[in-house]
């Protein structure tokens, strides 16, 4: 998740707002499979670099935790809570 922002349009009567998020795209590597040694799954930039969407607030259900892991990569946290890694990071 980028950004969080609302929309409103003042041209309409009922003067509709829409809460939306800027989010970025990441792709699975290995197929989703788990990374053996660390037990966890990576996940890397797009290839097509259409990375970005907009979507409603309404459409994203949770959170996740991804540390960074090498050169555009980045580790799916799956284990430690954030605060747990709020104090160790």
């Amino acid at each position: 998740m980028l950004a969080l922002f609302k929309i409103r349009n003042i041209i309409s009567e009922a003067a509709a707002v829409h809460r939306l998020v800027l989010v970025r795209i990441l792709d699975p590597i290995n197929g989703g499979r788990f990374h053996i040694p660390s037990r966890h799954i990576r996940v890397g930039n797009r290839i097509n670099a259409r990375d970005m969407r907009i979507v409603s607030i309404g459409a994203v259900i949770g959170q996740g935790q991804v540390i960074p892991s090498g050169k555009k990569q980045w580790i799916v946290n799956h284990r430690t809570g954030l605060r747990t890694f709020n104090e160790i990071y």
